[in-house]
This record gives structure tokens, C-alpha cells and sequence, in this order.
């Protein structure tokens, strides 16, 4: 983490997969089922256990569940992308009861979310992890809403989100789990914020301002720095 106060922030920009929750064994497999049943449902020829082996292999050759699924069978991505997402099942993530009790400590804190899943994904992961009376429904977006312009390519999304609770980008964070969703970002002005990760590097890049363990100790830390001004 930089030595950077974060007192000036009054809206955040969500990632959701590993930053507001973390991705488990649990859920990949059913994120692997989903896909393998969404190729089915789609009308492509194949049954269920190969569709399933095919979406493990292309999870651990290309870390993308749908990669070897698509090449097979030449499927455009926004033809899969709602019903995969509808397909997953969110139970089996665990909800951490200290990151509501880390919402609330920041009640006029305006959120919003941005993932590169669906909206409806977000909408439910955000009812299941407690927060969603944090959000303003208006303010979540999946990438269908960026018409499928992903955040390392795009500012879009980042203007969407911004636009959505009305706050100035020099007032804003945008929380991530990889660091190269973070340049945009970075160079519109927003506080850019890393949730530690296997696959992120350990130094800093120059677009990273802040890296936290969690998104409970990102949010503690804007509480404790706000109770330090007021004191």
C-alpha cells in the first residue's frame, strides 16, 4: 500500500469476481458446469461429460472456461454470456459478515459496480454477500451494459460508473483484482486500488496506488482515515 490518504474518496467503482468475494474451487466447478450445459442448451451437438471435460481442460490450459468450447464450435460469446452467468450457482460462495459491517461504517460512500459478468450475476452475488442495499441497482453493470468493451480496452465503463452516483473522478476509487484493468482508470484520475491475488505481481506497478488484502480492509481503512480527520 502507498502512502496515499484515501480521506478524498466518496464514490467506489467495483470489481466484483476477487475483490468484493473470493473465487473458489466451489464455484469454478460451477462455472465449468454452466458452461458445458450452456453449449447443450445453445443447440450445439455434444453431450454433457465431454462438454464438461472440454470446459476443464480449456480452464487449465487458458485459465477461460469457454475458450476450447468456442473454437469447437465457433460460438459468439454474446450468444453464451447470459445464460452461463444465469447457470452459475452463487451459494456455494460463503458470505463474510465483516464486509457489511465495513459497508455500513461508510454510510454516505456511494458505490458502484462493474463486472465483466452479467449484470444479473452482479445483482445476485451483491444480494447473497449482504451489501446490496449498499448499491443503487441503477449503478450495477455487467458487460453486456458496455456493449462487451472490456475495461482494459475501454473507458466506457469507467465514465458509466462515475456518471451513475455522480461523482467526480478525482473523487473516486476503482477497486480490482488484476492490474491491467487499473491504467484507465489511473489516468482519468481515480484512486486505483489492487485486491491482492496470486496471479498480480508483487511490486507496484505505476497505475496501483493502493493494494489491499481484502475489500474489508480497503473500506476499514477509508473509516479509520476519516475518524482520524474528524478527531
Amino acid at each position: 500500500m502507498t502512502n496515499t490518504s484515501l480521506n478524498h474518496i466518496e464514490g467506489i467503482i467495483w470489481d466484483l469476481d476477487d475483490t468484493l468475494y473470493s473465487v473458489t474451487p466451489d464455484l469454478h466447478e460451477s462455472m465449468r458446469r454452466s458452461a458445458a450445459q450452456t453449449v447443450i442448451d445453445l443447440g450445439h451437438k455434444i453431450d454433457f461429460e465431454e462438454a464438461l471435460s472440454l470446459a476443464v481442460e480449456s480452464q487449465r490450459v487458458h485459465r477461460l472456461t469457454f475458450k476450447m468450447l468456442n473454437d469447437r464450435f465457433n460460438i459468439d460469446h454474446k450468444d453464451l454470456h447470459l445464460p452461463f452467468h444465469a447457470g452459475m450457482d452463487h451459494t456455494v460462495i460463503k458470505p463474510v459478515p465483516t464486509l457489511v459491517t465495513a459497508f455500513a461504517a461508510l454510510p454516505n460512500m456511494k458505490h458502484t459496480l462493474m463486472t465483466h459478468a452479467s449484470r444479473e450475476w452482479g445483482l445476485r452475488m451483491l444480494n447473497h454477500l449482504g451489501i446490496a442495499d449498499f448499491f443503487d441497482s441503477s449503478a450495477v453493470f455487467g458487460l453486456e451494459d458496455m456493449g462487451y468493451e472490456h475495461k482494459d480496452k475501454s473507458d466506457r465503463a469507467t465514465k458509466t460508473c462515475l456518471s451513475a452516483i455522480g461523482v467526480d473522478a478525482n473523487k473516486a476509487a476503482f477497486a480490482e483484482d488484476r492490474d491491467w484493468n487499473l491504467p484507465i482508470p489511473h489516468a482519468m484520475g481515480l484512486t486505483t486500488v489492487l485486491m491482492d491475488h496470486p496471479t498480480q505481481p508483487r511490486e507496484l506497478p505505476p497505475h496501483v496506488h493502493h493494494r489491499f488484502d481484502n475489500a474489508t480492509h480497503f473500506l476499514n481503512e477509508i473509516a479509520s482515515g476519516q475518524l482520524q480527520k474528524t478527531a
